[in-house]
């Protein structure tokens, strides 16, 4: 039960920040803002970490450089999820892109089949359906021409593919524990970051960016801190499925959370779709 409120908690910080990356993205660019999150990130589970050991809560892992290796490489995979997300910013709406979360629930159905041997019920998979056609629901309502669409189309489903990577997180997980596995995690976004951003040539804003900037970074950096804790706990400590399933909680809070802040309208179509999914995931989160 903790691991799921847990995963529902981390959803629902993740669901957040996919709405407020836009306009900090637009006025800042995307590697800046990238590195700026993802580095105080870093420092907040860093200290957490040497925190937690001195005082004898958490114990410090054994294990190999070639752990860390491994779990910078797949980290290093997984980036490319944020970075193709944040370019789809820039090319559509947010209603318009993160209705795609299909695409990892597809993923994550495939993972734990395959790789996790869990059992796949019928009753799992009529859940699993009516979320996919939910969300289809939200997406195609949401569509808003194809000139438009077509580089935000193609970021998105690129960033549903390396995100989708998560799912291979686990035995990472289990071995480094969720707190150092997310300091590795948000060290290796920084770094990329840095690497791309000087391999472009692009450099941090001159100028100095708005009050409402910095207010949405804080809430990045707060919630999306948070949100990544409790979604790299919850992968080792609940089913993939499950986990899979749930994650459309982000698209749908996240379509709710765009009409408020970003005025975006929702049309009756979507509205049909956000139910269908919220009803559909709590039943198959109930379901064994």
């Amino acid at each position: 039960m903790i691991a799921l409120l847990v995963t529902i908690l981390g959803h629902l910080f993740y669901g957040t920040t996919n709405v407020m990356w836009k306009n900090p993205r637009n006025e800042m660019g995307t590697l800046p803002l990238i590195i700026t999150r993802s580095f105080f990130s870093f420092l907040i589970f860093l200290i957490s970490f040497f925190a937690l050991t001195n005082l004898d809560l958490i114990t410090i892992p054994k294990i190999t450089f070639w752990d860390l290796l491994s779990t910078a490489a797949i980290c290093a995979v997984n980036y490319f999820g944020l970075f193709f997300y944040l370019k789809s910013l820039k090319h559509a709406p947010v209603s318009s892109t993160i209705g795609f979360g299909k695409v990892s629930l597809i993923i994550g159905v495939l993972s734990a089949y395959f790789l996790y041997d869990e059992e796949i019920s019928t009753v799992k998979i009529i859940m699993c359906i009516i979320v996919l056609i939910g969300v289809t629901f939200i997406e195609r309502a949401a569509r808003i021409g194809s000139a438009v669409m077509s580089k935000g189309l193609m970021y998105s489903i690129l960033c549903k593919l390396f995100w989708g990577t998560s799912y291979l997180f686990v035995p990472f997980i289990d071995k480094l524990g969720p707190i150092l596995f997310c300091v590795v995690l948000e060290f290796i976004v920084c770094t990329l970051s840095c690497l791309l951003l000087i391999g472009s040539r692009s450099k941090f804003p001159s100028h100095t960016v708005s009050r409402r900037t910095k207010f949405e970074i804080g809430i990045l950096v707060v919630l999306g801190t948070g949100g990544t804790f409790c979604l790299n706990f919850a992968l080792a400590n609940i089913s993939i499925l499950l986990f899979a399933t749930l994650a459309l909680i982000e698209p749908i809070l996240g379509l709710i959370i765009s009409k408020i802040y970003h005025k975006e309208r929702l049309t009756p179509l979507q509205y049909a779709g956000v139910w269908m999914g919220i009803v559909a995931a709590f039943v198959l989160g109930l379901t064994k």
